[in-house]
């Protein structure tokens, strides 16, 4: 049971890298991969990662 609340405090904290990844040029997919694999290495790329311009936010 314990296992299975981590999983999902974690798979929730990735949802949210990933969340603030689809404002950034690595998108959403990328930046929830990379926090599912480690949450930290996900949170610093995404942060790292530039930010969409308004045109590109246009597109999306």
């Amino acid at each position: 049971m314990e296992k299975l609340v981590l999983f999902i405090i974690g798979a929730s904290l990735s949802f949210g890298v990933g969340y603030m990844g689809s404002k950034r040029k690595i998108g959403f997919g990328w930046a929830f991969f990379l926090s599912l694999c480690n949450l930290f290495l996900g949170l610093i790329v995404t942060l790292c990662s530039k930010k969409l311009t308004q045109e590109e936010n246009k597109e999306l």
